[in-house]
């Protein structure tokens, strides 16, 4: 059982946990989330998409990248990995990027051509990407941040208890 010789003592020592704590929340706990959900983020792409955090025939893998900032972690897609992420999310060819909305874009404008009764203009373009048609999103990154929000916060608090009996220890 803790004992302290005045109330200020123990107001000195909750204030140096409360730092202890803010300190190890910026770092390792911040950390080990961070980690934890890259995990959960690889295995709801691998479940969405075959096995392999990958689409077939794209060059790409669904990967995240843990990056520290001044108040802890941040997890993010890779550049290279934001437009897959966006596609197993939301699908392909919906008609939000941008003014894309099917065939007949021009490459230079990025707007689609239409004729005078307002029907979609049949345009070559030199080497464009073939129009594979839309597909449906598989809701990947929604359903990796709600099992986040799930399993994530047990990590937080074993971290934190931990750092709190440094300090009040009650063995």
């Amino acid at each position: 059982m803790p004992n302290f010789q005045s109330l200020a003592h123990l107001g000195r020592e909750v204030e140096a946990a409360g730092r202890d704590l803010e300190r190890e929340a910026r770092t390792s706990i911040a950390l080990s989330m961070a980690k934890a959900g890259q995990k959960i983020a690889r295995v709801e792409a691998s479940r969405d998409l075959g096995g392999d955090p990958k689409f077939s025939g794209w060059r790409p893998r669904l990967a995240t990248v843990v990056k520290r900032t001044r108040d802890g972690a941040v997890l993010t897609p890779t550049r290279r990995s934001a437009g897959p992420w966006t596609v197993a999310e939301l699908g392909r060819n919906k008609g939000n990027a941008k003014g894309f909305q099917g065939p007949g874009v021009s490459r230079k404008t990025g707007l689609t051509s239409r004729t005078k009764k307002g029907n979609i203009r049949k345009v070559r373009a030199v080497k464009s990407k073939r129009w594979n048609g839309y597909t449906a999103g598989k809701g990947t990154a929604t359903r990796a941040g709600d099992r986040m929000d799930k399993e994530l916060p047990p990590i937080a608090e074993k971290a934190s208890r931990k750092v709190l009996l440094r300090r009040f220890d009650v063995s």
